[in-house]
């Protein structure tokens, strides 16, 4: 029988760089662009061994075979994609099937998290769904930065677990540890993991769990490959001591995402950052705690507002998103890395004197490609008609066609595929 399931995008609004440290918290919000997996029986197949077929129909050459014999996964036509790779890995290592398996996984994107130029619209039979069809290959469409990846792992962690362990896809906590263990081993490195927090628990107040938790599991892999499926059976099982609070943006506001043409090299500009605030402890902490000060401000204005509507709370956000970014140039300058580069600041001034705007930041680890604004949500129409009139002087902003869900990962209506799959 097929299922399907859908996760978020996200935007770290607060919490940039200190994200990675356990000793702080950061805010991040769920978007309504989702990644999408559905899983079913792939009745196209004859082997007398394991199969997995993953789809992308969205992308050029969008297909990968997956071979599984003598516990060796193969891609039948050698072509690349770590994610998946670690994915299928770490979750079959965790649910160890015995029979034999022969799988099809269709995975979608929604129009947010790429390019939008010359791509063509398919809307599901019932046009519930409509997602965006590109003559290229994945990885030559550019990206909007919405953490494609971590739902990507995501929904295909959660869509595997439910045939393997039928019931297992409401365990979310289980489907958070196996995912971030998946996209650590992808990537290669241990991330702060907000963005698969974020992907599986929807919009959250987040303080990272310890790096040594992965760590521990992917050393067994290189090391002793032979006990890397109990090693990730114990740990996904563990306790990983790490906060996701539930929140959401007060009613009365609208979050809105600019699309920038241009990019970041993000692992670039958080590795001088690192070794900036290795080399410099008595000034980057001072940056820090000013950052952290700023982002708590940040954090409990919008508390505040959920809870009544102040004036003063209003204010204090406005207030919050200033020193945020005073302490994100303040580090800009410091680390002479382009987190607030002078363009942003100029887009980011200019949107934040138009009227009812609160004010704007550079989402994440910052860079030349993206700005999130929040605006009072009766102005928001306002907002985009000013800068639509006048877009030299706003760089040609592109307003994205999302707002925040602050849903995490989601079982979805297999009807609303129909027709796509």
């Amino acid at each position: 029988m097929a299922k399907a399931f859908s996760a978020p995008g996200k935007a770290l609004l607060a919490g940039g760089y200190l994200v990675l440290d356990s000793a702080y918290d950061a805010y991040v919000t769920a978007l309504s662009s989702r990644m999408h997996a559905v899983i079913e029986p792939d009745k196209d197949t004859s082997h007398d061994y394991s199969t997995l077929r993953v789809l992308s129909p969205q992308f050029k050459d969008g297909e990968w075979q997956y071979e599984f014999q003598n516990d060796q996964v193969k891609e039948i036509n050698a072509k690349v994609n770590p994610f998946l790779e670690a994915t299928i890995k770490t979750v079959l290592s965790y649910a160890h099937p015995q029979a034999q398996f022969n799988l099809k996984v269709t995975i979608f994107s929604d129009p947010g998290y790429h390019s939008q130029s010359s791509a063509a619209k398919r809307a599901s039979s019932n046009g519930r769904k409509t997602f965006l069809y590109h003559e290229l290959p994945i990885n030559d469409v550019p990206k909007t930065g919405l953490g494609s990846s971590a739902g990507l792992v995501s929904v295909v962690t959660a869509a595997l677990m439910s045939y393997f362990e039928p019931g297992s896809e409401t365990s979310v906590d289980r489907l958070h540890n196996l995912a971030q263990i998946g996209h650590c081993l992808a990537q290669k490195k241990i991330g702060s993991g907000f963005d698969v927090a974020a992907a599986i628990y929807g919009s959250i107040k987040y303080r990272r769990f310890q790096p040594s938790v992965v760590n521990d599991v992917l050393a067994v892999l290189e090391n002793d490959p032979s006990r890397f499926p109990q090693a990730v059976g114990a740990v996904v099982d563990a306790d990983w001591d790490f906060k996701h609070e539930k929140c959401s943006l007060p009613s009365e506001l609208q979050l809105l995402m600019g699309d920038i043409e241009g990019g970041s090299e993000t692992p670039k500009m958080v590795s001088k950052v690192l070794q900036w605030r290795k080399e410099n402890p008595d000034e980057s902490g001072q940056v820090y705690r000013q950052l952290n000060d700023a982002n708590n401000k940040f954090m409990d204005a919008l508390e505040k507002l959920n809870q009544t509507h102040s004036e003063d709370a209003m204010l204090n956000l406005s207030e919050s998103l200033q020193e945020i970014r005073r302490g994100l140039k303040l580090m800009t300058d410091k680390a002479q890395v382009p987190i607030e580069p002078p363009i942003q600041t100029e887009l980011l001034d200019n949107v934040g004197k138009l009227d009812g705007c609160l004010g704007g930041l550079v989402p994440g680890a910052g860079g030349f490609d993206a700005i999130a604004v929040l605006a009072i949500s009766s102005k928001v129409d306002d907002v985009k008609q000013a800068t639509a009139r006048e877009q030299e002087k706003y760089n040609n902003v592109h307003w994205v066609d999302l707002h925040e869900e602050a849903d995490g990962l989601k079982v979805e209506n297999i009807k609303d595929y129909a027709g796509l799959v």
